[in-house]
């Protein structure tokens, strides 16, 4: 697509896996201690609480602070559901997670051949340091690394999508986001940005902070990552 020069990716749950990763040590830990735990249910609420964190952020009701940080104040919330937590290192947990995320199968691949057309970097709401970590950990090469957390404003507030775009030297008309997330989407096409979407094997329900959006028709919809290397034309 000859207007577009610079994609921007999301990553956690786009790129990167973080439910599984979530599920597996938190099996792991509770393991080590010889309890049950329900992997799933975790991973999702401690997803859903981060973002009911963000979200809080994000509207100046909380001070400025990354996902980390997020991330901990969510586990602090979420002790008197999940015991494990009283023996579990809170801030050794969120390294060993979203600091060690799994890629999906053929994303890496992806972003390579993506690299050869455009300019690819990650818009993200994660923290910077979680990205590089996860990045260098899965082989996953970017032309550069956008937190939100650096921005002033995170996702999906118009202006991080405004200022991403512009501290690339582009303009919004000129670039895409690509992600799994419809609220993600929508909110970079209101910024005026191109939009992807492409589908993961893991849902992930984004709609805490990001709403609900009503259908959209993004300019690219694709079923896994290398069709949406065709669509782009890498």
């Amino acid at each position: 697509m000859k207007a577009i020069r610079g994609l921007f990716f999301d990553v956690g749950g786009t790129v990167f896996d973080w439910k599984n990763t979530a599920r597996e040590n938190i099996e792991k830990l509770a393991k080590q201690h010889g309890e049950a735990i329900d992997s799933e249910a975790f991973a999702v609420d401690w997803r859903n609480q981060m973002f009911k964190v963000h979200t809080q952020v994000r509207q100046g009701n909380l001070p400025w602070m990354n996902s980390d940080d997020m991330h901990l104040r969510a586990l602090e919330k979420m002790k008197a559901e999940h015991p494990l937590l009283t023996h579990v290192d809170p801030v050794s947990l969120i390294t060993s997670t979203w600091h060690r995320l799994k890629p999906f199968n053929g994303a890496p691949e992806a972003i390579d051949r993506l690299r050869t057309g455009y300019t690819v970097v990650v818009l993200t709401i994660l923290s910077w340091e979680s990205i590089v970590n996860s990045a260098k950990t899965a082989g996953v090469q970017w032309d550069g690394i956008l937190s939100c957390e650096f921005l002033g404003y995170y996702k999906p507030s118009l202006q991080a999508y405004i200022k991403a775009t512009g501290l690339l030297g582009l303009k919004p008309e000129e670039s895409m986001m690509v992600a799994a997330h419809e609220g993600d989407l929508a909110a970079a096409r209101q910024a005026g940005m191109h939009t992807a979407y492409v589908k993961v094997p893991e849902k992930d329900n984004m709609t805490e902070g990001f709403g609900e959006p009503e259908k959209v028709d993004f300019d690219i919809e694709a079923p896994d990552f290398e069709t949406l290397c065709q669509k782009l034309q890498v």
